[in-house]
């Protein structure tokens, strides 16, 4: 009955109750009556609670506690493999506290985003977090999306303003998106999105991650600083986030001042503090590669080694050179005002670039741009003024910050500035551009038709070369990267032209979908005769390709960060080849005098400071503007000039190196033998996929669900109306491929397969609907058997704010912890007798009292069936076995009864032991057959001791 209304009548109470069929009623109650009411459930146990019900409702406790009952819950429970550095992130650092602000500044490649996805899916199990907000550069945005769901099972939405169209002023239209990647510009530059996510108590987030934080740029000069828009909103997301996770490689831009301000994002606002050592402090962690290792101590990253492939330019491919060199220098001469510089400078640039790229390149931007300013010149030829307005719109096209740009906008808009922008205010000087243009272009088709390309035959010397091949003669996986898709292209048919009939090449450029990279990706990866991928730098964001181990850079880019970024698609964790980079160099051009004199100066300091010179590459070249230091040599800077500034670039490596190594945090070998350790404990004690997947099953078939087993997946195709109701709009109607096994590498298919495990809405949707239903069965308690005991007990489980504790309770008051699964481990006896229901009372009376803060949760009653004989044998088997241990100089941790094992061995190897006394003709429990499957035969050791 459900009460709906009481009145006290002196001594006693009117009440209007509901029944279980919604009819109401009404009824005096007495003083006695009164004192014969309890809370339902409070009576304690009956010890006759449905078998079935119970099984449901003690897994789905043990499933809504995970985190609890498995420490590291999260790397059991996600596809990823995780590595120890990334294991004390999350656990040592970033779960230490909550709320805090924390600085992740690991190096390239060391998997943050990983890190950010298991202290996402941990936060969660923990309830600390319910909204989460990501904020990344635009580029990276689907990366995050596909890895997180991926890997993690975590859905996130990319913000697009389609979330927010059509709503009232007064609406909270963020509400219903708590899982959200926005990208960084897009927020930072719109007033009304900074608001919405920073001003609204229904939109606020618990948890704020930024990617890339060093994008949050601060310039300091003496007592002034100006704070970049990017900026002044982390400033504003700080303060309206209660935690806040910033993550970047490269923290310090070498100016104290500056990181100061930076790391003031970590203190709250007006606190004006130094921070000397933000590792120190607890504020940050930073490990470089040379201290990143494999879980058996070995060396997480190979070597790099980097060389110059030289070429000169035949004679008709030098005069085209000089020749559009020459048409780029005298345009630049004519610009001036920033805006013309920062659009026609580009556009000129890119010009030049492109003509280093290859005859292909050249030719088309040459037509490009020919056509384009002779259709701008047709149609205003009466009108001056008009024309001068439309050209002037033209400058409009640099964006604030081209880096800003995905490696697909980046080549689209390439494309449009370097067809349109000019120079040219009247429309003679637009004329006489355009007849500029028409001889180049001759020039250019003249070259291409005679089909002299000194670039490409170095490319095909090197790709017909022995290195290319493995000792069985299989054509090594190779990446080349171009800046161009008109190179692309140009190169793709003549790899066609150059190589057997049976090589398959992939392509990524910034034009193919997402999925059709996906699929090039895929195939290059899994397919053997695919062993050529060439790419633009759209194949340098989010796509991983360790496969191979060697590259080339056609094309070698100005971009600092976007060198660094295509090495490090192949320098990844799982590459376990040293990986080969060679760059192709035109020596008698004069851009190509800057790079083979820089990468000349490199090779030098690799060979002095090691490979740590590529990790700071991208910082130091960013400080001294390579870019700027080309388009000089471009308009006349000498060599010795040239030579100088380089100079000062070894140096700079070499200061970055120490500044590297003074900011860097530890990952002692003690520190890695304690992660060892609690990560194969972990594995043992894992839910999956056992444990989640008989939950699931048996419970969604309580709801009437639709799953179903398709070869390697399970298909769910209905999800039930009283399951999304109770979870809410997080939980599909419908999912087309799941699974329970974790996988053990990436996951190369199309549509990867969702990982069910705790944190995942279905999972979450059974167990809250699985509590409802079944919950009361767990007090009601029930009875089961212990063939390896001769003594009765009762089993007791305890659920505070911060822990679920479980203990076998002997009648001589002996107190045994254990573990929850044990409750799963044994067999269902017949519903207790009366003296076994008041043991079991008597058990929670006396241990109740001294559990503060806790309830109980579940109670069995345990008969010992094993005859005195046996019970002794048992305990025998595991002293012996734990002596054997000893002898053996090992040092045995106990395990839990309902662990799966009985004690753990071991620093470099963890081992698990299981004693069974040669007498026994038990039949393994759920937990020790889990555990086995787990780790594996080479880890599990099932002992026979003869006793």
């Amino acid at each position: 009955m459900e009460i709906v209304e009481w009145t006290p009548v002196g001594s006693g109470v009117f009440v209007r109750f509901r029944d279980d069929l919604g009819l109401e009623s009404t009824r005096m109650l007495s003083e006695e009556d009164l004192a014969a009411i309890v809370p339902e459930g409070s009576r304690g146990p009956t010890l006759d609670a449905a078998p079935d019900a119970f099984w449901l409702a003690v897994e789905a406790l043990r499933l809504r506690h995970a985190h609890l009952l498995n420490p590291l819950l999260a790397v059991s429970s996600s596809h990823v493999e995780a590595l120890p550095h990334q294991v004390q992130a999350v656990y040592d650092h970033l779960l230490r506290k909550h709320p805090q602000r924390f600085l992740l500044a690991d190096d390239p490649g060391a998997g943050k985003t990983i890190m950010a996805g298991l202290f996402i899916k941990e936060a969660l199990a923990r309830d600390w977090v319910r909204r989460c907000l990501i904020v990344v550069p635009g580029g990276l945005a689907e990366q995050w999306q596909e890895e997180l769901t991926d890997k993690f099972a975590l859905h996130f939405e990319i913000f697009e303003t389609s979330l927010i169209g059509g709503r009232r002023p007064d609406d909270d239209p963020l509400r219903e998106h708590p899982f959200l990647i926005a990208r960084l510009d897009q927020f930072s530059r719109n007033p009304r999105l900074i608001e919405l996510v920073t001003n609204s108590n229904k939109s606020r987030y618990d948890l704020a991650i930024f990617d890339e934080a060093h994008k949050l740029s601060v310039q300091a000069w003496g007592r002034r600083v100006d704070k970049s828009k990017r900026f002044q909103f982390a400033e504003a997301v700080r303060e309206a986030t209660a935690a806040t996770l910033l993550m970047t490689a490269t923290p310090h831009n070498g100016k104290d001042a500056e990181y100061q301000h930076f790391l003031s994002l970590l203190r709250p606002a007006g606190q004006d503090r130094y921070i000397a050592d933000a590792a120190r402090d607890g504020l940050m962690r930073r490990l470089v590669k040379e201290q990143l290792v494999h879980l058996d101590g070995s060396r997480l990253f190979p070597e790099r080694r980097a060389s110059t492939v030289a070429y000169r330019l035949t004679p008709p491919e030098r005069d085209l050179y000089e020749e559009v060199s020459d048409y780029v220098r005298e345009e630049m001469n004519k610009v001036s005002g920033d805006d013309t510089k920062r659009s026609v400078g580009f556009a000129l640039l890119i010009l030049q670039r492109r003509l280093a790229s290859s005859p292909e390149a050249i030719l088309r931007s040459l037509e490009r741009r020919h056509a384009r300013l002779q259709s701008e010149a047709a149609r205003v030829q009466a009108a001056d003024r008009r024309l001068a307005e439309s050209l002037a719109a033209s400058l409009g096209l640099q964006p604030e910050d081209p880096d800003e740009l995905s490696a697909e906008e980046a080549e689209k808009y390439e494309d449009d500035v370097v067809s349109v922008a000019t120079a040219a205010r009247t429309l003679g000087e637009l004329e006489t551009e355009i007849l500029i243009l028409e001889r180049l272009v001759q020039r250019a088709q003249t070259v291409r038709e005679m089909g002299v390309d000194a670039k490409w035959e170095a490319l095909a010397d090197l790709l017909t070369s022995d290195e290319m091949y493995d000792a069985a003669s299989q054509r090594r996986k190779i990446v080349i990267f171009t800046e161009h898709r008109d190179t692309l292209e140009y190169l793709e048919q003549r790899l066609f032209e150059l190589l057997p009939a049976d090589t398959d090449i992939q392509v990524i450029h910034g034009l193919i979908s997402r999925a059709d990279r996906r699929v090039a990706q895929v195939r290059f990866t899994q397919e053997a005769n695919s062993s050529i991928l060439i790419a633009t730098d759209a194949a340098g964001e989010g796509v991983n390709l360790q496969v191979a181990h060697l590259m080339v850079n056609y094309d070698i880019p100005w971009n600092p960060n976007r060198l660094e970024q295509r090495f490090g698609r192949i320098h990844r964790i799982g590459q376990r080849h040293t990986c080969h980079l060679w760059n192709l160099v035109a020596v008698d051009t004069r851009e190509g005098d800057v790079f083979e004199t820089l990468l000349a100066k490199l090779e030098v300091q690799r060979e002095a400071l090691g490979d740590q010179v590529f990790d700071v590459l991208g910082q130091v070249l960013t400080d001294a503007n390579l870019g700027q230091l080309l388009s000089r040599a471009l308009t006349g800077t000498t060599h010795g000039e040239i030579e100088s500034a380089l100079d000062q670039v070894s140096s700079g490596l070499e200061a970055a190196v120490r500044q590297r190594a003074a900011t860097t945090s530890t990952l002692t070998p003690t520190e890695l033998t304690a992660l060892r350790k609690a990560m194969e404990q972990a594995r043992a004690s894992s839910f999956q996929p056992d444990v989640v997947r008989d939950f699931t099953l048996r419970s969604f078939a309580t709801f009437h669900g639709d799953i179903t087993h398709l070869g390697s997946v399970w298909r769910v195709a209905h999800v039930p109306e009283r399951l999304r109701t109770l979870f809410g709009s997080s939980l599909s109607t419908r999912y087309n491929a799941v699974t329970f096994d974790r996988a053990e590498g990436p996951i190369m298919r199309l549509e990867p397969p969702e990982l069910i495990s705790p944190g995942h809405p279905l999972l979450g949707a059974l167990i809250q609907a699985t509590d409802q239903e079944h919950g009361n069965a767990l007090t009601q308690g029930i009875v089961l058997e212990d063939d390896r005991e001769d003594d009765d007990y009762t089993l007791l489980t305890f659920v505070a704010p911060d822990s679920v504790s479980t203990y076998k309770i002997y009648a001589d008051g002996t107190q045994q912890a254990a573990n929850l699964a044990l409750y799963t481990d044994l067999q269902v006896d017949r519903p207790g007798a009366p003296d076994e229901v008041a043991a079991a009372q008597e058990a929670i009376a006396a241990l109740e009292p001294h559990l503060t803060g806790a309830r109980v949760a579940a109670v069995a009653y345990v008969r010992g069936t094993a005859d005195a004989r046996t019970g002794e044998a048992w305990r025998t088997a595991r002293r012996r076995l734990r002596d054997e241990l000893i002898a053996f100089g090992e040092v045995p941790v106990d395990a839990l009864p309902g662990q799966g094992w009985d004690f753990m061995t071991g620093d470099d190897k963890i081992n698990f032991w299981a004693a069974v006394p040669a007498s026994s003709q038990a039949q393994r429990r759920r937990s020790e057959r889990h555990a086995a499957a787990n780790v594996g035969a080479a880890q599990y050791t099932l002992r026979i001791i003869q006793t």
